[in-house]
């Protein structure tokens, strides 16, 4: 994971992170977070590692290596639901809550740089658990929290933007959006309709996967349900993102309509407008999470356990004024691409 903060931030977002972050010596079984816990700031490991476990047992669901950030839910009004303990000896980077969030406020150039970050490194943490079934559970009735309140985040110009830059096409039940192992050649917004996220037990080869696809034009029984997408949602934005292969399928549970917007001309406006990039990318980390929370439980019960965070049922007042805010600004959308509100 560390060349990916490397990679995506500039010489002057690094050095902001240094002088504004504490440094952090740890010690072996040194518990950094717990489950629940309200979290005031992010933490970033730079040395040594770090093992995740569910919440009320000793067996570790992972481990994190140098490089990775970690408590990141407070950005998505969540809290950690496992526990996080030193190996051995670690240090890591610990970044106050308030003064990151008036840097992404007030620097849109570090909050672009930051958030595509974030995403990536979530986007690991999902293929990850797409690549080794054994760690989901497949929860037929399991739903990404539905994406709506992050249209609250964009503003009207970006909206006007999407429209005018894509094209609304019809997806009918059963029919495969994504095949596994392909690449994703455009930015897709569920505008109506259900989409599943499928996988296979089979390995994660993607030649084979990509060409096994060519023969299966439908949803077939050699794919599982692990989550399904709603209205607002974004299918296929890890691989959107990062440009690697998909590692799952995604396909139509009932007829749907879509917006999809040419991967080049997304591109060329996030270059152009840092501002629009921030609030892109901010709007992708956060189904990150919410995707996260959907198909990852580890253990007896399906709401333990997670390399990242699980949602908060209960929302507080500036959350409930994004979910109006994205449902008002989802519909006017809908109704400008001539598409029904339901």
């Amino acid at each position: 994971m560390s060349d990916i903060l490397l990679r995506e931030l500039s010489n002057p977002d690094i050095d902001w992170l240094v002088t504004h972050g504490q440094r952090q010596q740890l010690t072996a079984a040194d518990v950094l977070i717990s489950p629940g816990q309200t979290l005031d700031a992010l933490y970033l490991l730079l040395e040594g590692s770090l093992s995740v476990h569910a919440p009320g047992g000793d067996e570790e669901i992972t481990r994190l290596s140098r490089g990775e950030l970690l408590g990141e839910g407070w950005l998505f009004d969540a809290k950690p639901v496992v526990s996080v303990r030193a190996v051995d000896r670690a240090l890591v980077l610990t970044i106050p809550k308030t003064e990151l969030l008036n840097k992404l406020r007030q620097d849109v150039g570090f909050a672009a740089h930051f958030y595509r970050a974030l995403a990536l490194i979530m986007s690991e943490r999902i293929r990850l658990l797409f690549e080794q079934s054994e760690l989901l559970r497949y929860q037929s009735g399991q739903m990404v929290k539905e994406a709506l309140f992050v249209f609250g985040e964009l503003h009207d110009s970006d909206l006007a933007w999407m429209m005018n830059s894509g094209r609304v096409e019809k997806l009918a039940a059963d029919r495969v959006l994504l095949h596994a192992g392909r690449p994703v050649d455009a930015l897709y917004t569920v505008l109506d309709g259900q989409l599943a996220i499928a996988t296979t037990d089979r390995p994660c080869d993607p030649l084979s996967l990509c060409f096994q696809g060519l023969e299966q034009h439908g949803a077939t029984q050699d794919f599982k349900p692990m989550a399904y997408i709603s209205r607002g949602g974004l299918p296929g934005i890890i691989s959107f993102l990062d440009f690697q292969p998909l590692p799952v399928r995604i396909h139509a549970v009932s007829d749907a309509l879509l917006l999809a917007i040419p991967r080049q001309k997304v591109a060329i406006k996030l270059q152009e407008d840092l501002a629009f990039a921030a609030r892109f990318y901010r709007v992708i980390a956060t189904q990150m999470a919410n995707l996260l929370s959907a198909v990852v439980s580890v253990g007896e019960g399906a709401d333990q356990g997670s390399l990242s965070v699980a949602l908060d049922d209960e929302l507080d007042l500036d959350e409930l004024q994004r979910v109006s805010e994205g449902g008002t600004k989802f519909d006017w959308m809908l109704k400008h691409l001539g598409v029904g509100c339901r």
